[in-house]
């Protein structure tokens, strides 16, 4: 059950008792994020280990049984079990029915599902938040441009394998290109609130004064 809860949720609770819930302070949001300000950095680094493996361990060991049947013998699962693992994961983690419905972002979930079934693609992604979110000093606007970018190349990777007949960095079939804009699609969503706050100017940055 634990695994099906965000990991912040159940982390917060071992630091600050039972009756703690994260998602009661600071954005109220079940993330790497909230847990930082709220809780400092030593609660909030076994969420991102927890985040990740848990998006990662879904789909890699889908993967490992594809494998397995193949060498049985069997048929060939692999362009799809793993994708619908990996889905399942990310809204396990933002839906979870053990947590009142109320979970994640899940960008570290997402983040841990491509680092097993597409990881260059994923990798470049992450290399865009960690440019966004140092020079803005947003994690939203890293989140959402790591997110966009994620989409874009699934597509492009696809388009490029498929179509164009032109290089990218690493095969993309269809399922993965339509897991790649799905998720990204997903996630920028559930940043609708932060996309607000940007807006209105009231998001909090982090080594910028809290508004509010």
């Amino acid at each position: 059950m634990l695994g099906s809860i965000p990991s912040a949720i159940w982390i917060a609770k071992l630091a600050k008792g039972k009756d703690f819930d994260i998602r009661n302070y600071g954005s109220k949001n079940a993330g790497l994020t909230n847990t930082f300000r709220v809780l400092g950095w030593k609660p909030a680094l076994p969420v991102v280990f927890m985040d990740l493996l848990k998006g990662f361990f879904g789909p890699f060991i889908a993967i490992q049984m594809c494998k397995a049947q193949v060498a049985a013998g069997g048929a060939d699962y692999s362009s799809w079990v793993p994708l619908v693992a990996g889905l399942l994961v990310i809204l396990g983690h933002s839906f979870t029915c053990f947590a009142g419905f109320r979970g994640g972002k899940g960008v570290l979930a997402a983040l841990g599902v491509f680092l097993a079934i597409n990881p260059i693609t994923v990798l470049i992604a992450f290399g865009v938040w960690i440019l966004l979110t140092f020079t803005t000093k947003y994690v939203s606007v890293g989140s959402i441009g790591g997110c966009a970018v994620l989409a874009l190349l699934g597509a492009y990777g696809y388009l490029a394998g498929n179509v164009f007949g032109t290089y990218y960095f690493e095969p993309i079939n269809l399922g993965q290109m339509i897991l790649c804009v799905v998720v990204g699609v997903f996630i920028i969503i559930k940043h609708k609130a932060n996309i607000k706050r940007l807006m209105n100017g009231t998001e909090n940055g982090f080594g910028k004064k809290r508004r509010g």
